[in-house]
């Protein structure tokens, strides 16, 4: 349980301690505090490195998108021989085989993983014919429905290849990584010699590029620290209710009514705004609809202000909007440094140099315990340099006559 579980309640907490009675500029501070927090490395801001989200497949230029979310990269790696491709196929609803009628950019083989039109669920290859356009391919699981269009044949991606080579990735720089690229060619490639390789990747334009080489379609797991929602952001309308039926109308403006019959309440309060599609009846038009009791796990009472009153009548999709985020995993592993950099902004801009230094250094000793963990290697996966410690910037591993 902790002690400051929501944005709402940090607001509150600040207000408690300085006095101040202006939620706004408590906001205000809080923004300004977060913004001196962005590169903060906890543990909780880590990816999994084996979800699917965060394994990369690389286009046709062996490159890979740098994901919206990160913050800054850790480690990257590939698990031998893992790949996603694609190819066109037919097949008939409740056998288990199907045609190709293209060929796979990459070779397919048994145990991949097959989705698309048609094909059931977890599906994997159990026998490959020839792999190309008219080959058969038999499945584990029979057609769900008649197969048409492009498949996907991918590996799981969670599960290193028993024949490698197994690749690990170190950070280098942009110039770097195109400079030796020329000679990429130079790279050890075993065939069939299962191999640990200390690879490099690094940023070009929007996209990852790594050595040794990647083809089109295979798969490295990105392990990085991913940045964070800030508090008071807003957040996408929530659908709580598919129906729900509008009665008890009373008022002239504002208008306050009852909505029955609903799918769920969720976890709607007093005070949270609402909407909903009309049917044959409405929340009104143009105005602004407020919870105002909670009734029942199916019910509620809300109040319409402004435009045009509710019409009695079943409406559709009843959705919360004006949603912020309310916790992130900063404000949930490091609160004290929500604290101490708010407390900082709020009296910077009350302009009380005094008080300001005070909580500034207060942030600084939270933010050095934290960085005294990751520069020990605890919690940053060994060390903070941004070349590999088994590879130096030298390149000596060329020995050319």
């Amino acid at each position: 349980m902790f002690i400051i579980p929501t944005g709402d309640a940090l607001v509150d907490f600040i207000k408690d301690f300085t006095g101040s009675t202006n939620d706004t500029e408590i906001k205000q501070c809080i923004f300004m505090a977060e913004m001196s927090m962005r590169n903060i490395e906890l543990p909780a801001l880590r990816s999994d490195p084996y979800a699917p989200e965060n394994i990369g497949v690389a286009d046709e230029n062996g490159r890979i998108p740098i994901p919206g979310d990160m913050n800054k990269p850790i480690l990257f790696f590939k698990q031998g021989r893992q790949v996603t491709t694609t190819a066109t196929a037919t097949g008939t609803s409740g056998q288990f085989t199907i045609t190709l009628t293209s060929t796979p950019a990459q070779t397919i083989a048994n145990g991949m993983l097959v989705t698309g039109t048609g094909i059931g669920a977890g599906a994997v290859i159990s026998n490959v014919g020839t792999g190309i356009s008219g080959g058969t391919v038999t499945l584990s699981v029979a057609n769900s429905g008649t197969v048409s269009g492009t498949l996907v044949f991918s590996t799981t991606g969670n599960q290193s290849s028993q024949t490698g080579p197994w690749i690990v990735y170190d950070r280098i720089g942009d110039r770097d990584i195109i400079t030796q690229g020329m000679i990429a060619q130079l790279y050890l490639q075993p065939v069939n010699v299962p191999a640990v390789i200390r690879g490099k990747f690094s940023e070009v334009y929007d996209k990852y590029q790594f050595l040794p080489y990647v083809a089109q379609g295979d798969l490295i797991n990105l392990y990085y620290y991913k940045a964070w929602p800030l508090l008071f952001a807003p957040v996408t309308d929530e659908v709580i209710s598919a129906t729900g039926s509008v009665s008890g109308i009373t008022g002239t403006g504002p208008w306050t009514f009852g909505v029955g019959g609903m799918t769920s309440v969720g976890d709607l309060e007093v005070g949270d705004t609402i909407y909903a599609t009309d049917g044959v009846g409405s929340f009104g038009t143009g105005g602004t609809t407020v919870v105002t009791e909670i009734v029942s796990a199916t019910s509620i009472r809300a109040t319409t202000t402004g435009g045009t009153g509710p019409d009695g009548g079943t409406v559709t999709g009843i959705t919360q909007t004006g949603l912020t985020v309310q916790n992130n995993a900063v404000l949930q592993t490091w609160p004290e440094g929500y604290v101490y950099a708010t407390l900082r902004e709020y009296y910077i801009k009350r302009h009380n140099d005094t008080d300001a230094a005070v909580y500034q250094q207060k942030f600084m000793d939270a933010w050095n315990v934290v960085e005294d963990q990751n520069n020990l290697g605890k919690w940053s996966g060994g060390h903070t340099r941004l070349t590999s410690v088994w590879q130096p910037r030298q390149y000596r591993q060329y020995n050319i006559k």
